[in-house]
C-alpha cells in the first residue's frame, strides 16, 4: 500500500470519527419529486399503509348486514341464488353483467346465504381500492401516498358503497386496475400488458355497461397523448437534424472549504436548459394539449346537452363522432409534421409501447380475452342461449357484444335518477369537500409541471366528471367513479404542498385542513354507514331503500308460517304485489309458497292468508278484503331535495347557507317551498282474521307496527306519504 493511500485512509477516519454512520440497509432512492428518500422511510410509509388497510378491512366488513336491503341489492343477491341453483337464464343488461352473480354465488356456496355474504364482494373490492394507491407511491410521494389511502378509507361515499350490494364497488376496482395497467403500459411497456388490459376490459363489460364510458375516457386520452407525442418528437428533431443553440442560467452557490483556515467563497456556474429551435418547451406542449383536450370534451358535451336521448337533428353519436374527428385531425396534423421532420416511430413513446408486445403479443391478448368473454357470457360454456328478454333477444354471445351498448344508449333518453347536471358536484361538495380542495391544488401542480402520471389522473378526473354528469342516469352510487381519480389528484396536491413545507404557512394550512377534513369525514362516515344509513335525509339513500319494517315483516312471516303449519297443517299463502315485491323476493327466498303477485281491481287474491299492496291499490280493493285485518306500514323512503332551496334572488342566499348548515350539522332536511321533503312509499298488509288471532296469541308483539318515521324540527316535519308530500 502506498504512502498516499495510507494518508488518505487516515484522513477519512479522522473526518468520520465520532459521526453516526448510516445503516447498511438505508439505501438512498430518488422519488418522482427529485428528492432523496431512504428505503427506511419508505418502509415506515408501508407500515402506515398496512395499518390503514387493516382499518379498511374492519370498516368494510363490520356489521355488514345491519342495513335493510335496497331494491337493487336484493335483485343482485337473488340472481346470484338463481345461478347457484342452476336457473339463471343469462345476461340481461337491465340487471347488468353476470360476473358478480358468479362470484357472489361462490360466496354463498362457501359461507352460506345472508345479507352480509351478499355484500361481501363490494366490501372486498372496497378494501382493495383503499390499498391500491401504494402501487403509485413513487408518483404520489411520501405525503401523497398515505393521504390518498386515508382519503379513500375515511370517505363517506367510498365506505357507504363498499358496503352496498351493487356492482359499483367491484366495477370501480376493475377500473382502478385498468388505469394502473394502462399507465404502466405507457411508461414501461411489457409484453404481458395487452393480455391484462383486454381481459380487464372483458371483466368490466361482464360487470356493467359503464365500461363504455371508461373506454371513451381512456381512449380519448390516448388520442390526445398520441398527438402530443408526435408534436414533441417533431420539436426535438428538426428537418436538418441540427441541435439548437443551448441557453444557460447562472446559479450562485456558497462553498465551504475545509482546511487550516475555513473560508466561504461564492461560485458562479452555468446550467444548460433544455431548449429547441422553436423555443417551445415540452412542458408547454403537454400543458396545452391537456387543457385543450379537456376543454374540447366539455364543449362537445355542452353541445350535446344534458338530455342526450332527445337529439333529433344532430344525434348524440354524430356529435361524439365530430369530437373524435377533431382528435383524429390533431393526430394527422402532428403526424404530418413528424413525417416531414423525419421522426422515426421508436422516437414516439406511444408507438414504442404498442410495438414492444409485437403482433404475437397482441394476438395472444385477443385470443385470451375472447376465451374469457365466451366463458363468462355463456355461463362457462354451459348456456349459449340468451334469456329471451326484450332487452336481450339474441344468443348469449351476441347479447354480450351488442345488447349492453344498445340498452345503455336507449337509457340515455330516460334520465333515470336525478335530472340535474350538477347532481354529482353537490354530492361531492356535501361529503367530499376535503378531496375537492386538495384536488384543485393537484390540478394546478400538474398544469404547472405536467408529466404522464399527472396528465392521466387529471384527464381521468375531469372527463369522468363531465361524462357522468352528462349521462342519462344520475344515481348516488355512481359518485364513486368520479371520486376515485379526484382523490388520487388530491394526493398529488397534498404532496405539492408538503414539498413547500419550509414555508410555514403551507404546512399550517395543510395540517389544519387535513385534521378538520378527516374529522368531518370520519364522523359523517360513521353516521351515514352505521347509524342512519337507510334514512332518507342522507343523500346516498335513493328510492329503492327499504325501511327496517320490511326486514321485520319478512321475519314475522317465517314465524307465522311455522305456526300455521303446526295449527292448520298447511303453509301460509302470502301474496306480495309486484310494486312492493323487492326486497321481499330476497328475504323470502326460502319461503315454502310463492309470493309474487300482480294485484289489481279484479285480481285480489282472496284465497291468500296475507296480502301486501302499495297504498294506491288500497282503494281499488276495499270491497275485497272482508275478513282481513289491515295493518299499514312503510315500504321504502327517500328524499330528492332541490339543492338551491328554491331561491329566486341574492337576498335568499342566507336561507341557502342556513339550510345547508343545518343539514351538515344534524342532517336536518329542508323544504324548498315546493313540498319536496323526505317521503315514503306506504302500503298495507292484509291478514286473515284467524292468522291475526293466532299471531296475537303466541307473540308478545304479534305484528310489526308502523315504525317510527324520522322526525325533523323544521318545515319538513315527519316523513310523509310520497304522493301527498305533506308536512
Amino acid at each position: 500500500m502506498t504512502l498516499v493511500a495510507i494518508k488518505s485512509m487516515k484522513r477519512r477516519k479522522k473526518m468520520t470519527k465520532g459521526k453516526l454512520r448510516k445503516p447498511a440497509h438505508e439505501v438512498i432512492q430518488p422519488t418522482s419529486h427529485g428528492r432523496d428518500v431512504s428505503f427506511l422511510t419508505w418502509r415506515k410509509i408501508r407500515r402506515v399503509v398496512l395499518f390503514l388497510s387493516a382499518l379498511a378491512i374492519i370498516s368494510r366488513l363490520s356489521y355488514l348486514g345491519v342495513r335493510t336491503f335496497h331494491h337493487d341489492e336484493s335483485l343482485d343477491a337473488w340472481f346470484s341464488l338463481k345461478y347457484l341453483d342452476g336457473t339463471y337464464k343469462g345476461y340481461d343488461p337491465v340487471y347488468h353483467g353476470p360476473l358478480r352473480f358468479y362470484i357472489t354465488a361462490a360466496f354463498f356456496w362457501l359461507f352460506g346465504q345472508s345479507d352480509s355474504i351478499a355484500r361481501l364482494l363490494p366490501a372486498i373490492s372496497g378494501i382493495a381500492v383503499v390499498a391500491l394507491p401504494w402501487i403509485w407511491r413513487r408518483n404520489l410521494g411520501l405525503m401523497g401516498t398515505p393521504l390518498t389511502v386515508t382519503l379513500i378509507l375515511t370517505s363517506p361515499t367510498m365506505l357507504y358503497f363498499s358496503r352496498f350490494g351493487r356492482e359499483d364497488s367491484f366495477f370501480l376496482l376493475l377500473t382502478f386496475l385498468t388505469a394502473i395497467t394502462l399507465l404502466s403500459f405507457l411508461a414501461t411497456p411489457k409484453r404481458w400488458h395487452p393480455v391484462v388490459i383486454l381481459v380487464l376490459f372483458v371483466l368490466g363489460l361482464a360487470v356493467k355497461e359503464s365500461v363504455f364510458l371508461t373506454v371513451f375516457i381512456f381512449g380519448s386520452f390516448g388520442m390526445v397523448l398520441l398527438a402530443q407525442d408526435l408534436l414533441v418528437a417533431s420539436i426535438r428533431q428538426t428537418k436538418d437534424k441540427k441541435i439548437g443553440k443551448p441557453s444557460y442560467r447562472e446559479l450562485k452557490r456558497e462553498v465551504r472549504i475545509e482546511g487550516v483556515t475555513r473560508r466561504t467563497i461564492n461560485v458562479r456556474s452555468r446550467v444548460s436548459l433544455p431548449t429547441n429551435p422553436e423555443n417551445i418547451s415540452e412542458e408547454t406542449i403537454r400543458r396545452w394539449f391537456l387543457i385543450a383536450g379537456i376543454v374540447l370534451m366539455f364543449a362537445t358535451f355542452l353541445w350535446i346537452g344534458t338530455n342526450p336521448g332527445e337529439q333529433q337533428d344532430s344525434p348524440t353519436l354524430f356529435k361524439l363522432g365530430v369530437y373524435g374527428a377533431l382528435l383524429a385531425l390533431a393526430i394527422f396534423l402532428c403526424g404530418a409534421l413528424a413525417v416531414r421532420r423525419g421522426v422515426l416511430s421508436p422516437q414516439i413513446p406511444v408507438f414504442r409501447s404498442f410495438s414492444i408486445p409485437r403482433i404475437a403479443g397482441w394476438a395472444l391478448a385477443v385470443v385470451v380475452a375472447a376465451v374469457f368473454f365466451v366463458a363468462i357470457f355463456t355461463q362457462f360454456f354451459q348456456q349459449f342461449n340468451g334469456p329471451g328478454a326484450t332487452t336481450a333477444p339474441h344468443g348469449a354471445i351476441r347479447n354480450g357484444l351488442t345488447a349492453g351498448f344498445e340498452y345503455w344508449l336507449g337509457e340515455q333518453a330516460t334520465v333515470r335518477g336525478d335530472s340535474r347536471w350538477q347532481y354529482y358536484l353537490v354530492l361531492l361538495f356535501a361529503y367530499e369537500w376535503l378531496a375537492l380542495v386538495l384536488a384543485v391544488v393537484g390540478t394546478v401542480q400538474v398544469v404547472r409541471k405536467p408529466n404522464l402520471f399527472g396528465q392521466v389522473i387529471v384527464w381521468w378526473a375531469f372527463s369522468s366528471l363531465i361524462v357522468y354528469s352528462w349521462a342519462g342516469e344520475r344515481m348516488p352510487w355512481l359518485t364513486v367513479h368520479l371520486l376515485l381519480p379526484i382523490m388520487i389528484l388530491a394526493g398529488i396536491g397534498a404532496q405539492s404542498i408538503w414539498d413547500r413545507r419550509r414555508q410555514k404557512i403551507s404546512t399550517v394550512c395543510l395540517g389544519f385542513l387535513i385534521i378538520f377534513g378527516m374529522t368531518y369525514a370520519c364522523v359523517t362516515s360513521i353516521y351515514s354507514s352505521y347509524l342512519r344509513g337507510g334514512e332518507p335525509q342522507e343523500l346516498f339513500v335513493q328510492a329503492g331503500q327499504a325501511t327496517p319494517e320490511v326486514a321485520e315483516w319478512a321475519e314475522q312471516l317465517e314465524a307465522l308460517d311455522r305456526l300455521s303449519l303446526a295449527h292448520f297443517d298447511r303453509h301460509l299463502q302470502v301474496k306480495i304485489d309486484s310494486d312492493v315485491y323487492w326486497p321481499y323476493g330476497w328475504y323470502l327466498r326460502d319461503f315454502p309458497t310463492p309470493s309474487y303477485a300482480v294485484i289489481g281491481n279484479s285480481s285480489f287474491p282472496s284465497n291468500a292468508d296475507i296480502v301486501f299492496v302499495p297504498h294506491w291499490d288500497r282503494t281499488i280493493i276495499e270491497e275485497e278484503y272482508e275478513g282481513y285485518m289491515e295493518i299499514p306500514y312503510e315500504h321504502r323512503w327517500w328524499w330528492v331535495p332541490e339543492f338551491d332551496t328554491g331561491i329566486t334572488g341574492p337576498s335568499q342566499i342566507v336561507d341557502l347557507l342556513s339550510s345547508w348548515g343545518s343539514w351538515i350539522w344534524n342532517r336536518e332536511p329542508w323544504d324548498s317551498k315546493a313540498g319536496i321533503c323526505p317521503a315514503s312509499l306506504s302500503g298495507s298488509v292484509y291478514i286473515k282474521n284467524e292468522i291475526y288471532e293466532l299471531g296475537k296469541e303466541y307473540f308478545q308483539e304479534s305484528f310489526p307496527s308502523r315504525g317510527e318515521k324520522p322526525s325533523y324540527e323544521k318545515s319538513c316535519g315527519m316523513v310523509s306519504n310520497f304522493l301527498t308530500r305533506g308536512g
